[in-house]
């Protein structure tokens, strides 16, 4: 669930709105080995509010229990789907592998223990600034990786 949030970063590049959706994943990952709660807390919508009850207070909480019991966070993740509801709005679906220590590669993953998680991200845009407004999240495959 905490990584809903991981997976939506800030950009205010001039680039394309999916290749803006794109680096916002990658600034994600960055924020998250970091452990950079704060980096990661501005990635939620003050009306954040997912299926499971819970709203970007909750999501808050979720952020900084996950990074105390982490003292090492690395993310594998590949992108599905970006779609454009609206220009200011999108919904981008996100494989995630969570490992204690670096995946280089999809091919890793069958080896090692890590929690691998698909993430189907509502995302709106305001001032420049994407942001998780919704999440859900179910266990992925190996397949998803490819």
């Amino acid at each position: 669930m905490i990584l809903a949030l991981l997976l939506v970063a800030c950009s205010r590049d001039a680039a394309s709105p999916e290749a803006q959706i794109r680096t916002l994943v990658a600034q994600a990952q960055t924020a998250a080995k970091a452990r950079d709660a704060a980096a990661l807390r501005a990635l939620v919508a003050d009306d954040y509010a997912d299926a499971q009850g819970n709203d970007r207070k909750a999501m808050e909480g979720l952020i900084r229990l996950h990074i105390l019991r982490n003292q090492s966070i690395h993310l594998f993740t590949r992108i599905g789907d970006i779609v454009f509801l609206q220009p200011d709005r999108a919904t981008v679906s996100v494989a995630v592998a969570m490992a204690g220590r670096p995946v280089v590669s999809a091919g890793e993953l069958a080896g090692m223990n890590a929690d691998l998680y698909r993430f189907d991200l509502e995302l709106v845009r305001r001032g420049g600034d994407w942001q998780a407004q919704r999440a859900a999240w179910e266990p992925a495959r190996l397949d998803d990786f490819w």
